[in-house]
């Protein structure tokens, strides 16, 4: 009888490393899955920003032909923001339709920056009294706007190149986890 009792209970305590084993197989995974896809919050961050800024403006000028500008910005964004959600399950580096997007919205951002000192400025701005003092406070929100543009595309390619601080935090913390397991 002893020796059934002691074999159950070698049994359980097999069962139990097997499970401790793959709950710690488990955390690690998920753990460097968010790693990889905290690299993208800054971007993700920036998108919905502009998604929202691209609605606001569609709400805004929804009576007139100026509402096709937004809506085709934000049709693009929606591409990035899939795409964007797909990286937890499907890691790459290479994230083709955000910079489509913001290549986009740059674009956009420009010529609406040269249309403030044309008279364009009323059509497309015809939530803004046309004030010098207006198309100057427009022409700055529209800058600010592609300097962060252009911070968001050094970001993406820093990221494909896999130059990004928190790649190298990524490989140290695997380096971590594999000395970790070699100790064991």
């Amino acid at each position: 009888m002893k020796t059934a009792s002691n074999q159950r209970q070698k049994k359980a305590q097999s069962k139990d490393k097997l499970l401790a084993a793959a709950i710690e197989k488990n955390r690690r995974d998920m753990s460097l899955k968010s790693m990889q896809f905290n690299r993208f919050m800054l971007i993700r961050y920036a998108t919905a920003f502009f998604f929202f800024v691209n609605l606001y403006w569609a709400l805004i000028m929804r009576q007139t032909w100026v509402v096709v500008i937004p809506l085709a910005i934000m049709f693009v964004s929606a591409l990035a923001v899939v795409e964007q959600i797909k990286l937890f399950g499907q890691h790459t580096n290479h994230l083709v339709y955000s910079k489509l997007f913001f290549r986009t919205q740059l674009a956009v951002n420009i010529i609406l920056m040269i249309s403030t000192m044309t008279p364009l400025f009323t059509s497309l701005f015809q939530f803004v009294n046309n004030t010098s003092q207006n198309r100057s406070i427009v022409l700055l929100v529209l800058l600010l706007g592609v300097g962060a543009i252009l911070f968001i595309n050094k970001r993406l390619t820093l990221i494909a190149n896999n130059h990004d601080k928190y790649y190298s935090r990524l490989i140290a913390y695997q380096a971590i986890l594999k000395n970790n397991k070699e100790m064991k």
